[in-house]
């Protein structure tokens, strides 16, 4: 009793307190809603930034080749200079490079270094850069060895400490073998006894940076270069900073600094390119500041949210006012609603009656339809497929009596030999059996549908008879044969037949076609719309099939079991499979009263059950028992079928 007053006491409080309810809920609502806008703006703002990022990164990386790949056609330009000619003076060579040094700040100095020697001060009295190569004896060993431009890893130009990226294109000398090893690409490699020199070359890191960053604006946003082939502690090229829009090349300076955090780039990577440098790797990023990263940059979305909620609390007050007033007029409709219930329950009843009439109105129309449209073709079609089999024998005849004429006619007018030619006599004999042969059977085919569509629509079986249920299984599925056929979207459903023997069984047999009508078209519609969500390799594995399946139940009743192998449906969805109006295809798809009718026809004018067999995942099965006689009759004979057929 206490459990009860309290859950009264309950009940009234929440009754009494439902408006604040609503408009907490509405409150709730409006600011989700508004969480959601403003998150979809965020996205969109995020993908623009990144966009952003991605569109600056490939630019410095392409101005950054670019000046890098102009510099190393100035060496190989200097190289075949010197290749070709002996005892270039240095006045000489700098009237040579002079222009492209000017041009190209990036590229420092360009020298010629002799062979290679086993001293250790091998080079220094050879060139004037104030340079010592010792260090570099590795690398004019590989750039030998490659016999192509070798590049080094970051190296400090002694006069004035400047970083920089030193490049040697080996140079060897001239002779016949040689002038055609382009033409002969097996010829073994040039030896080291062949090489002349070195073509040197010194690339300023802070010049090549400023190079590509001077067209591109990058408020708050870092840019670091590296050198992905050195070891980690050597591979700090260049750090720009936003901030102070300075090129750092000095690593303990750059230590001090904060580089900024990783930028993610819409490719899926970190706002990362790698940059090739002949035999090198140079890595690009971009690292985002603190203010770049500012909520006020997101200003978009911040406005979303702000005038969000200024609705939601707009809709809220509205609403709150609007139940009080609410209020009071259900208090002065609540004699009425009792009254209007009865006749909304009235008027339900009779739109269901309605649209059931409609429903089964249509299919009687189609019913005409398809019988006018099978009488119609009928006699047309009996008169050319019985009329083929007297033309073949006249075309035989015919063909015949002109054999006979060429027989004892060997040498006919010209005329007529040269109308034979223009004919093509021997190919028309020989074709024109051919064509009645496909003309019957096209006849025949015509004739073997139009005798399904009057199984189909059984106008002139309107009263109960003893019938062959499997015609009327075999005329729906050939009614529905061009939804059973491959589209573009899936494989063909096969439909496997497993008929027993069964006796003729009295029944509507128009309206228990329209019960397999509906059946199957329910479950081609599952399977159509179960292969699209499950994807092609699933299809492959386990195409989809409808199999039918015919029993004789002892000792008065048949069963006709529809299955199919498709996604199968839920425990409430099955409970009201067969309300009427209840359905789950889309909009203007389905109406839902064509399991509701197939029930009643089942149920009602035969006597029968109409069974749901459904389990998640494993496909559906519909089982419709009915009598094989409504009253007591003399026994009916069988009729012989296949036992299992696939179709």
């Amino acid at each position: 009793m206490n459990a009860n007053k309290l859950l009264n006491l309950a009940t009234s409080t929440l009754l009494s307190y439902r408006r604040y309810i609503q408009a907490g809920l509405t409150l709730c609502a409006g600011l989700g809603l508004s969480a959601i806008a403003s998150s979809v703006a965020y996205n969109w703002e995020y993908k623009s930034m990144q966009a952003e990022l991605q569109d600056r990164l490939d630019k410095i990386a392409t101005d950054i080749q670019k000046d890098v790949s102009g510099n190393l056609e100035i060496i190989r330009a200097a190289g075949a200079f010197y290749s070709v000619f002996d005892g270039v003076k240095k006045p000489e060579m700098k009237t040579f490079v002079g222009p492209a040094l000017y041009r190209h700040p990036s590229l420092k100095a360009i020298a010629w270094l002799p062979s290679v020697s086993d001293s250790p001060q091998f080079l220094t009295e050879e060139i004037d850069l104030n340079l010592d190569l010792t260090a570099n004896r590795l690398a004019l060993e590989n750039a030998t060895k490659r016999q192509e431009i070798t590049a080094t890893d970051r190296q400090k130009w002694s006069s004035q400490n400047q970083p920089t990226v030193f490049v040697f294109m080996p140079i060897f000398t001239q002779n016949s073998a040689d002038d055609g090893a382009e033409f002969q690409p097996n010829l073994p490699p040039r030896s080291r006894e062949n090489l002349k020199g070195f073509t040197f070359g010194v690339l300023l890191v802070d010049a090549i940076v400023k190079s590509a960053l001077q067209e591109t604006n990058l408020n708050f946003v870092n840019v670091y270069l590296q050198d992905a082939m050195a070891p980690e502690t050597e591979r700090f090229l260049a750090f720009y900073e936003a901030k102070t829009k300075r090129i750092i090349t000095d690593e303990n300076i750059k230590n001090q600094l904060q580089l900024g955090e990783r930028a993610y780039c819409p490719d899926g990577s970190s706002c990362t390119r790698i940059i090739n440098i002949e035999n090198r790797r140079w890595l690009l990023q971009l690292r985002l500041t603190p203010e770049y990263i500012n909520p006020l940059r997101f200003w978009r979305s911040l406005t979303v949210l702000i005038f969000g909620t200024i609705l939601s609390w707009a809709a809220t007050l509205y609403l709150i006012s609007l139940l009080n007033y609410t209020d009071k007029i259900e208090k002065i409709a609540a004699e009425r609603r009792a009254k209007s219930q009865q006749l909304e329950q009235t008027l339900q009843e009779l739109q269901q009656t309605q649209a059931q009439l409609i429903q089964q109105e249509k299919m009687s129309s189609l019913g005409l339809l398809v019988a006018g449209v099978a009488h119609e073709v009928n006699n047309p079609i009996n008169f050319i497929y019985g009329n083929i089999h007297h033309a073949r024998e006249y075309t035989r005849d015919l063909l015949e009596l002109i054999e006979l004429y060429q027989k004892h006619y060997l040498y006919p007018p010209l005329e007529i030999s040269q109308h034979l030619r223009n004919i093509e006599f021997d190919f028309l004999c020989e074709d024109l059996p051919e064509v009645l042969s496909s003309m019957k059977i096209g006849a025949e085919r015509i004739v073997q549908i139009v005798q399904s569509l009057r199984n189909f629509s059984r106008l002139d079986e309107s009263e109960m008879k003893p019938v062959n249920i499997h015609e009327g299984i075999d005329s729906t599925l050939l009614i529905l044969q061009s939804r059973l056929k491959a589209t573009a979207d899936r494989p063909p459903i096969e439909i496997v037949k497993n008929y027993s023997h069964l006796p003729l069984v009295e029944c509507y047999a128009g309206q228990l076609n329209q019960v397999f009508m509906n059946i199957l078209a329910n479950a081609i519609d599952a399977l159509e719309s179960y292969n699209l969500d499950r994807g092609p390799k699933a299809a492959k594995a386990n195409p989809i099939a409808i199999a039918i399946t015919t029993e004789y139940s002892s000792p008065d009743k048949i069963i006709v079991r529809i299955a199919d192998n498709g996604p199968g449906m839920a425990e409430n969805v099955k409970k009201r499979l067969f309300d009427p109006f209840f359905t789950t295809k889309p909009v203007g798809k389905g109406t839902g009263l064509g399991l509701s009718i197939s029930y009643k026809i089942i149920v009602e004018k035969h006597k029968g059950t109409l069974r749901c067999d459904s389990t998640p995942g494993l496909g559906t099965q519909f089982s419709i028992e009915i009598p094989l006689r409504q009253e007591v009759r003399q026994a009916v004979p069988f009729v012989s079928r296949k036992i299992s057929e696939a179709a």
